[in-house]
């Protein structure tokens, strides 16, 4: 009988799952991260990183995937001048792999937050909650629970709406926010709650999702930059589908995001006023 092999135990979170590949990721990249420990938007997470693939290439970037929060250290994150929390939800990170990327954040690289990444299942990690999020999720309509709606450009002028029409139809699951953002963050876009039904009656203690009558009451798309080197994080509510990222103004935004977290447009840091 030949010998049998010990078993191996394997704690994830000490496990980095860059391997051999990683060492041809060229620098700088964009890192795609979209680890689950709640709920998990697989066709969203799938549309996103196909998008952003073709996108890095026409920004002479590259790019890396992972669903493995090992990657958050000082050495592996050095690669990247832009993180990606693609739907990432849950407690996704230890307390050690939370204070790397800080780090890195603060030599002024950029984020970019896609829609599960915006719920409130992040409010374990003080920093992102509060400094790149800024506001607490509540809920999202059902039944039906993807409706079209209006979709306003709030600042048609900020590096990350250009291009953009200032208006626009788009069918998604639509977040619903405890408040907007602080004066902090600059509000991109919003939402026209009287194209759509705004409630849930499926469950949850409130079925009223209205935020407000005006689309600046009901903030889907915003921006903000920290510290004193100006790093710039992007969030947006929109790409629970893959079907979102099929659209040209998806495809454009992501893209305007993309560019100014990278820092490769609005030199200047325009877009970094209110």
């Amino acid at each position: 009988m030949p010998e049998s092999k010990p078993a191996i135990t394997v704690m994830g979170e000490q496990v980095t799952t860059t391997g051999r590949y990683f060492d041809y990721v060229p620098t700088p990249s964009i890192l795609v991260f979209s680890e689950t420990r709640d709920w998990r938007h697989e066709e969203g997470i799938a549309g996103a990183t196909l998008a952003i693939m073709k996108i890095a290439k026409e920004m002479g970037h590259g790019y890396f995937t992972t669903e493995h929060s090992g990657i958050f250290n000082d050495k592996d994150l050095s690669r990247f001048d832009v993180v990606v929390f693609n739907n990432m939800t849950g407690d996704s990170l230890t307390p050690e792999e939370e204070a790397a990327f800080a780090r890195w954040q603060s030599k002024g690289n950029g984020s970019v937050l896609i829609h599960g990444a915006g719920d409130s299942s992040h409010q374990d990690w003080g920093f992102y909650h509060k400094e790149l999020l800024g506001a607490l999720f509540v809920s999202h309509p059902m039944s039906p629970q993807f409706q079209e709606a209006r979709v306003e450009v709030l600042a048609p002028t900020h590096p990350v709406m250009e291009g953009m029409p200032r208006e626009f139809m788009a069918i998604d699951e639509w977040y619903t926010f405890e408040a907007p953002p602080s004066d902090d963050f600059i509000i991109l876009a919003g939402l026209d709650e009287s194209t759509y039904s705004p409630v849930n009656k499926v469950y949850g203690d409130r079925s009223d999702l209205r935020m407000g009558p005006k689309p600046s009451d009901h903030p889907i798309v915003w921006a903000r930059c920290l510290g004193d080197n100006q790093a710039r994080t992007v969030f947006t509510a929109m790409g629970h589908r893959y079907e979102t990222y099929e659209t040209k103004e998806a495809l454009l935004l992501l893209k305007n995001m993309l560019n100014w977290a990278a820092k490769k447009t609005d030199p200047q840091s325009k877009g970094c006023n209110k």
